[in-house]
């Protein structure tokens, strides 16, 4: 509703609004031949209607308050008129370096995640899903917009999402849905920022943000700070340029007030009071999860199941590197001489964050079920991208060829879903907002690069391939084969038939040209049917 306190510019002079509606005016200027009495007089006349008009104003304002229950003003806008009856909920669940094969479900008996398995067993798994991107900010630019790096032009980390960008919520929010982000959305760098100050909304209702686990006042620090001193400090964590590589530990306080806590905390606040508010309006909400993201401080509830545990191989091989172009094989080497048993310790921790997300994932989960929308909810798990953790003795993630990084997984469940599906069918993240707009019968909007999965998951083949954009290289995957190219020239090229790990370059092959020609004529032509759609060209010339 428009405010009755806007000011009233078509005229000369302002006047409020309020005044002009109740016949009020402000005084006008006269001049007096009384002298300084008169002028007296005058000022505190003035000063009389002044402060009658303000009292006026006052009460009016309270007149216009919404009314309370309960002693708290209702703060929901009023509901659009759609009912989720028709249009479900969506819960949006990312991870933060959580590759395809961190759920046990997707093939990986070693890992700990009842929660997230359950999702997969009542809902369709996408095994061959990948990021667009090299790092945070472009996946998830790219996930909330559908749209390739090029297009909303985040290439990469410490880039601001442009703000004219249409974002899945923006287009939910239309539609009448109830939105909320709670956690990591990384949209703007948070490097050199005050995390105290406004963010854009990006279509949201309700924000309460938190892109790094500890080292800033932003909403999960000062909720830090209400707690305690002490449990603000034992939460803390260094500067992401302070960390040391490999860096893992037991948080020190307790598990309730970890990062991944909170926001599954937050998210199930949000949920229910949508629900008690509103409870026949949709709602969207993103739960953005920090783990498995270093630094590696799960709480020693979560890591003592790995103790002793056995652990899947390492994917490396020695003469691997030989077999890489120059510059690329010279950023493969700082870790060479790392201990077995350092990498070994270091993946322990790794798991154990993802077990302690998952236990979040769980705890959002049972909070829509006991609410009773379980059956009006469709729940979506994916990442921004992976980890290499330790395969080809590398850790985190870059725009490196290698699938530890970039394959992550996908994951629906709810109306509509078939339950149990696998599907090996190839999908991108720029797919995940059109199949959801799909699943809700909401049209695309204009710009729109990604591909509705809801075909894939009935059956339907999957993308012909997969395509990945970064600051000085490009790179293309099939289901037999993936091309990499950099600004150099430099080439990579994997053949899978033979090598489904990764580990022999044979772009130089004399029996691999003709793979090797194929998949630069395929880069050439996704580059250029990549290019932004934006904007439409309106007429000929």
């Amino acid at each position: 509703m428009r405010s009755r306190w806007s000011r009233d510019r078509g005229r000369g002079n302002e006047q409020c609004k309020f005044h002009m509606m109740s016949g009020m005016t402000e005084p006008t200027p006269r001049r007096t031949s009384c002298g300084d009495a008169c002028a007296a007089d005058d000022r505190a006349s003035r000063r009389r209607r002044a402060s009658l008009a303000l009292a006026l104003a006052a009460a009016a304002l309270v007149a216009l308050l919404p009314a309370q229950a309960d002693g708290q003003a209702e703060f929901f806008p009023p509901s659009p008129g759609i009912s989720v009856d028709e249009y479900p909920n969506v819960v949006l669940i990312t991870g933060d370096h959580l590759r395809w094969d961190n759920i046990a479900e997707n093939g990986n008996d070693a890992i700990i995640t009842p929660e997230m398995d359950q999702l997969v067993r009542e809902g369709a798994t996408f095994r061959y899903h990948f990021t667009v991107g090299v790092a945070c900010a472009p996946n998830r630019a790219s996930l909330m917009t559908g749209r390739y790096p090029n297009s909303h032009g985040v290439i990469s980390n410490g880039i601001k999402m442009p703000q004219d960008e249409l974002t899945l919520t923006h287009v939910l929010r239309k539609e009448g849905y109830y939105t909320g982000q709670m956690g990591k959305l990384h949209f703007w760098p948070h490097k050199d920022r005050d995390h105290r100050e406004m963010h854009p909304p990006y279509g949201f209702h309700q924000m309460r943000l938190s892109d790094e686990p500890g080292p800033y006042d932003d909403a999960y620090g000062r909720w830090l700070w209400a707690q305690g001193e002490d449990v603000r400090e034992k939460a803390r964590v260094n500067m992401p340029a302070e960390r040391p590589q490999l860096e893992h530990y037991v948080f020190e306080g307790d598990a309730s007030t970890t990062h991944a806590s909170w926001v599954a905390t937050e998210t199930i606040t949000f949920i229910e009071d949508s629900i008690s508010r509103h409870p026949s309006r949709p709602f969207f909400v993103h739960a953005g999860f920090y783990p498995p993201h270093p630094p590696l401080n799960p709480p020693e509830s979560a890591l003592k199941p790995y103790l002793g545990r056995p652990l899947p191989p390492r994917r490396f091989s020695p003469d691997e590197v030989g077999l890489l172009p120059p510059r690329l094989a010279a950023g493969m080497t700082a870790l060479l001489e790392t201990p077995e048993d350092t990498w070994d310790s270091y993946r322990r921790f790794f798991y154990a964050m993802v077990t302690h997300l998952d236990h979040n994932v769980g705890r959002i989960v049972a909070a829509v079920e006991e609410s009773g929308m379980a059956d009006r909810t469709i729940f979506v798990i994916t990442s921004d991208h992976g980890d290499y953790l330790g395969d080809h003795n590398l850790v985190s993630k870059s725009s490196r060829p290698y699938d530890g990084a970039l394959r992550i997984p996908l994951v629906f469940r709810g109306p509509g879903v078939p339950r149990g599906a696998r599907i090996d069918g190839l999908a991108e993240i720029v797919d995940v907002m059109p199949t959801l707009l799909d699943m809700l019968g909401i049209p695309f909007p204009k710009g729109n690069q990604g591909t509705s999965l809801v075909p894939a998951m009935k059956g339907a083949p999957g993308r012909d391939l997969i395509y990945m954009q970064a600051t000085d290289n490009q790179m293309i995957r099939t289901r037999n084969a993936k091309y990499w190219i950099d600004e150099h020239g430099e080439e990579v090229l994997f053949e899978y038939s033979s090598d489904p790990h990764e580990l022999r370059n044979v772009a130089q092959s004399e029996s691999h040209a003709d793979i090797l020609d194929e998949m630069r004529v395929l880069l050439l032509r996704k580059a250029i049917a990549a290019r932004d759609p934006l904007p439409e060209r309106i007429r000929p010339y």
